[in-house]
């Protein structure tokens, strides 16, 4: 029974623990809260738009309710009240018009949010668990540094039992051990901090760990996806121009402060006898049919100052257009160019292990023949540790560029923005 139950909770372990590959991004954000919270937003802003229409549409409530008096004539006399009425806006000097301009500017936003959003997250994703692979390869180099130091602390102990060397020697390759581990460990818990990051990135809770499928690979010639040099099909720019154009529209609404309004109106209503003065309750029925032109002449100048906050806010929104647009013309830039450097650093890198690599081998070789001593072996070990851990982070840093590159290729491919809409 123990066995069943053992195997019960392994398999449910296994069967709930997350993967995550490089071709799986896309999916797996979709229960990314901030993603989602996002997409609710689009949905809010969708629903609103059409007003306009509906604004022309009669406006019909139905009210009943009862008055019981305590005064005058009327002491006690307790009577219903209330009927149906309706009201229809025949003009509002273009009022509405611009309000349905505001909402679906709003919506057209929240849609380019949404997107933005999604595209965000799957570039953290990406980084994210470019940063782990990176820390998976560190540790495999730390692992093999290891091994190779036991090597150099058994032929120290063979030096030393022959008389070659004396046991402080021993002790160059015993503090190195003790710092290689110590960097394992601190590499343990980077690592866990990582996989909580990609987890919640992903939705999950913290505590649920996630297997990640990457490799911290040389990329191929020519695989390199420099970002595209339209700026104007970038989300990240439209976005401003949005913004640019709500603000504008908001100007115009706020100048129509002046503007006059008609509205048509009837209502077929009973009243109680203390508002109509007839025993008879038929008496007191009224059918009104009527219209109402309101013109306003003066507000306290509350409208011109409106009008003119909202005139310095469109003013304000055009210069951050201008801003933004030039912001990501350096930004495109930075991360075409970042790219070309990673990719370039990556050859000088790899030719720097295979230096270091030969000349670690030729010091324990002259060790071996008493040459050199430990220091000369523990410096030739470092560096050969320190040039693999360079390839690598020159590695990771072109998965960073790469993943950046995406990112503003993702906001100016117009398939890219369709399907992330959907």
């Amino acid at each position: 029974m123990r066995i069943i139950t053992l195997l019960f909770l392994f398999s449910s372990l296994a069967h709930g623990q997350v993967k995550i590959s490089e071709s799986m991004i896309a999916a797996a954000v979709e229960k990314n809260p901030d993603l989602q919270s996002v997409r609710h937003r689009l949905e809010s802003a969708e629903k609103l738009k059409g007003s306009l229409l509906r604004s022309f549409l009669p406006k019909v409530t139905a009210s009943y309710g009862r008055e019981k008096y305590t005064t005058g004539p009327y002491n006690w006399i307790n009577q219903p009240h209330g009927g149906i009425e309706a009201k229809i806006n025949l003009f509002n000097s273009g009022r509405d018009s611009l309000a349905e301009e505001v909402r679906s500017r709003g919506a057209l936003l929240a849609a380019i949010d949404a997107t933005i959003a999604r595209s965000t997250v799957i570039s953290e994703t990406r980084k994210a668990m470019a940063h782990f692979a990176y820390l998976v390869e560190i540790q495999v180099i730390l692992r093999e540094a290891l091994l190779l130091n036991d090597s150099n602390l058994r032929s120290g102990q063979k030096r030393k039992n022959a008389g070659l060397a004396t046991s402080t020697d021993l002790l160059d390759f015993r503090q190195q051990k003790i710092e290689l581990s110590q960097e394992l460990e601190g590499l343990e818990y980077e690592k866990g901090v990582v996989n909580r990051l990609i987890s919640t990135l992903l939705g999950q809770d913290p505590e649920e760990t996630v297997e990640v499928d990457f490799i911290n690979s040389h990329p191929e010639h020519g695989d390199q996806q420099a970002p595209s040099g339209q700026l104007r099909t970038s989300l990240l720019l439209q976005r401003a121009l949005v913004q640019s154009d709500i603000a504008a529209f908001d100007k115009k609404l706020a100048n129509l402060w002046w503007a006059p309004s008609l509205e048509l109106y009837g209502y077929a209503l009973r009243f109680t006898q203390k508002e109509r003065e007839y025993a008879d309750p038929e008496q007191r029925n009224d059918v009104t049919f009527g219209f109402r032109f309101t013109l306003p002449l003066f507000d306290g100048g509350t409208g011109l100052r409106e009008s003119a906050a909202r005139e310095s806010m469109a003013r304000a929104q055009e210069a951050q257009t201008r801003a933004k647009q030039l912001e990501l013309a350096r930004e495109t830039k930075n991360a075409s160019k970042k790219l070309q450097l990673a990719h370039n650093l990556i050859h000088g890198a790899e030719d720097n292990v295979t230096v270091t690599a030969q000349y670690r081998k030729g010091i324990l070789s002259e060790y071996a023949r008493g040459i050199k001593n430990s220091p000369d072996v523990l410096q030739a070990s470092q560096r050969w540790i320190e040039a693999k851990i360079k390839f690598a982070e020159v590695k990771k840093n072109y998965q960073f560029a790469q993943a950046e590159s995406i990112y503003f290729r993702s906001l100016s491919t117009e398939t890219e923005k369709e399907g992330s809409l959907k």
